[in-house]
């Protein structure tokens, strides 16, 4: 009996573009293993394999070119990323924040110059970003940040501490949300700055994950310098730029074809897994595959209907949250089939044959928290879509007016956004 193999896993179908398909296959079967050899180092690995995208024209391929893309449809950008495969985005995930969610949020809000200075940088690769927004006492209530900004002769100084801040230890600058008027409302004393993370004052801690990985971080900010040109919007505006930014992170978090620092184990993969095993004949596991399949399908259905509203200039709206809380369902449920019916013996792993899906078992839950936890997402769903009352919030105003000097000694609390 023959069994699918689930090839083919691209929504664009387009006849005008399959040479632009073809290009893009052969690059990554043929350039990518060729640029990663004797390459060890991850951000070396990054910078390898987003250089050579970028050489070839795939990097950035629907960013405008002044940006430093090449301008094409949202078609081609999904071509692209059909045909990405496993080794090309491992060794990319470094870049992949600034590739898939910084650069186009700065696009979005208008910040022409900076995108002009750091666009080509992003997508070779030649500079890495990250996201310093998240805090030891603001996760899930991302508009209680604490980290102050005080404007000074040429710029800012910034003091106060982040966590959970992927690759920032490999990073150039990262985009910061901090407050520059604590007696505001919260909403409204927010401010974005781009921060130079190799300026003095930066200091990088790796925090150890259970797949064994140091991708997340505590970066502490003490007295840092940010010039003036370095200001993203408006004083006062950061909460609106924020949202931006949160908007493309749960649209490439929901975006399929396993692109991400955090990917759900495919469909394809739990195939291979079951069919090794010899339990694909088991009427359960068949249609546990179906419900996975379905559920793939529908995240990616989701995630294209938004990237065609991003990319003909609409503002994301909440409907981002809804890819996003698939995609985390996915990961959840792949992971759980992966180990009922493909590894009976659970964690107890037989050599490395199954390694790259034991580590996707291990970073699973990492989805629920990865752009904004789940509870916040059913939450935007329910008051912004479904139009129900707002929970009860709490303006923590004490908290934001005793900030004070923060040192890199102080412990890291758990915070749930990022």
């Amino acid at each position: 009996m023959a069994y699918p193999t689930f090839e083919g896993r691209g929504m664009i179908q387009r006849p005008d573009l399959e040479d632009f398909r073809t290009q893009a296959r052969e690059f990554f079967a043929r350039e990518v293993p060729a640029v990663l050899h004797g390459v060890d180092a991850p951000v070396d690995r990054a910078r390898a394999v987003r250089g050579a995208l970028h050489r070839a024209g795939f990097s950035g391929v629907s960013i405008p070119e002044y940006a430093g893309g090449r301008g094409l449809s949202a078609d081609h950008e999904d071509i692209v990323t059909d045909e990405a495969t496993t080794l090309a985005v491992t060794a990319d995930r470094p870049a992949f924040l600034g590739v898939n969610v910084i650069l186009p949020a700065l696009i979005d809000v208008g910040a022409a110059e900076l995108v002009a200075e750091v666009g080509p940088r992003i997508l070779s690769a030649d500079a890495i970003a990250c996201q310093l927004f998240s805090e030891p006492d603001a996760g899930s209530d991302l508009a209680g940040v604490m980290t102050r900004a005080t404007e000074v002769d040429g710029g800012w100084r910034v003091q106060g501490q982040k966590v959970w801040t992927s690759y920032a230890h490999l990073a150039d600058f990262g985009l910061a949300l901090v407050r520059t008027d604590p007696e505001a409302p919260k909403h409204s004393g927010l401010t974005m700055l781009l921060i130079d993370m190799n300026a003095p004052g930066v200091t990088v801690r790796p925090i150890k994950q259970m797949t064994g990985d140091g991708e997340f971080n505590e970066v502490f900010l003490d007295n840092v310098f940010v010039r003036a040109d370095r200001l993203v919007g408006t004083v006062g505006g950061g909460w609106k730029v924020a949202g931006t930014v949160l908007g493309h992170e749960r649209l490439a978090i929901s975006r399929s074809g396993g692109v991400g620092v955090r990917n759900p184990i495919s469909v394809r993969a739990l195939v291979d897994l079951v069919t090794r095993h010899d339990t694909i004949s088991v009427p359960d596991v068949q249609s546990s595959l179906l419900d996975a399949w379905m559920g793939e399908r529908t995240a990616a259905i989701l995630s294209r209907q938004t990237t065609v509203q991003a990319r003909s200039g609409l503002p994301l709206g909440p409907e981002t949250s809804l890819g996003k809380m698939h995609r985390t369902r996915n990961a959840f449920r792949n992971a759980r089939l992966a180990t009922e019916f493909g590894l009976p013996c659970g964690g107890a792993w037989i050599g490395d044959e199954y390694a790259g899906t034991a580590y996707e078992i291990l970073n699973s839950p990492g989805m629920a928290f990865g752009g904004g936890t789940d509870d916040i997402q059913r939450n935007i769903v329910a008051e912004r879509i479904l139009g129900l009352p707002r929970e009860q919030a709490v303006d923590p105003r004490d908290r934001r007016t005793a900030v004070g000097h923060q040192s890199s000694s102080q412990s890291t609390g758990k915070a749930g956004e990022q």
